[in-house]
């Protein structure tokens, strides 16, 4: 595999924004208007971040607005550390490919106005970055992971094909249990994930999602969180929260790691 120096990044960043310079040139000759969104698309939305584990490879799942059907795109560790980042509002200490590039198209008054999943080939997913300057858009070609890594930056929308989608995509069948009904979607911390959240031990529970207006999110819990213990249970996987879960009957302390640290929270899953 080949490895791209920091000025290898910051270069194809700046070719991949490089055609912005000429969107005032080519306005003067094209009419500016936005361009249409087509009515083969559908809108999805960002639903989880995954490790298949029986490769540990990233895997981010789209799904349409109502969260019944999910599609699956395998990502690479970097992309999904980006699109990680913009999930929780985190930044890394120094910036990244897909940094640089956005403050490159914003210096250049720029925005991305939406990415679009467009086909699959041979395996691998295509997909386009719509730019828009001064109402004249610009489509750049590139891969599923680095666009959606950018709509997040800009909280641009992502589409896909409906009939790509309609092939690719499966029913999410989630059992109503104890985790569901208080509002978390727990997964197995794995040495991939404690990694890329600075967490030293390989046990513990990942938040993967947590329910809007839920139980968990009035009690505190966020994204990204990984859950240690509960009560005076130590945490060592999903199966052990969903246990928990079940057992309590009022409240709880949890002890949570969080951003390079560890706190507690309080847990009231019969409310």
């Amino acid at each position: 595999m080949k490895h791209f120096t920091i000025s290898d990044r910051v270069a194809m960043a700046f070719v991949l924004a490089l055609p912005l310079l000429f969107v005032q040139e080519i306005a003067a000759k094209i009419t500016p208007q936005p361009t249409p969104v087509r009515k083969d698309l559908m809108e999805v939305k960002i639903y989880r971040l995954v490790v298949d584990p029986s490769s540990l490879q990233p895997v981010v799942l789209i799904a349409d607005p109502s969260g019944e059907m999910a599609m699956p795109i395998w990502i690479g560790p970097n992309e999904a550390a980006a699109i990680q980042g913009e999930l929780e509002g985190t930044k890394p200490p120094r910036p990244m490919t897909h940094d640089i590039l956005e403050r490159v198209i914003r210096r250049l008054n720029g925005t991305v106005r939406r990415i679009v999943i467009t086909e699959e080939k041979e395996g691998i997913y295509h997909a386009i970055i719509v730019l828009e300057k001064d109402r004249t858009s610009l489509e750049l070609d590139a891969r599923p992971s680095d666009s959606i890594a950018m709509a997040l930056k800009f909280k641009a929308p992502i589409f896909i094909s409906r009939d790509l989608f309609k092939e690719k995509a499966f029913l999410l069948r989630e059992k109503k249990n104890a985790e569901d009904a208080y509002g978390l979607t727990i997964q197995t911390l794995n040495p991939l994930l404690a990694e890329a959240f600075s967490f030293k031990k390989e046990k513990g529970a990942l938040v993967a999602d947590v329910k809007e207006g839920s139980q968990a999110e009035k009690d505190g819990f966020q994204r990204g969180d990984i859950l240690v213990e509960i009560g005076a249970e130590e945490i060592e996987d999903a199966a052990a929260v969903r246990s928990a879960l079940e057992k309590i009957r009022g409240q709880a302390t949890v002890k949570i790691f969080r951003k390079g640290g560890f706190s507690t929270l309080t847990l009231n899953p019969a409310n």
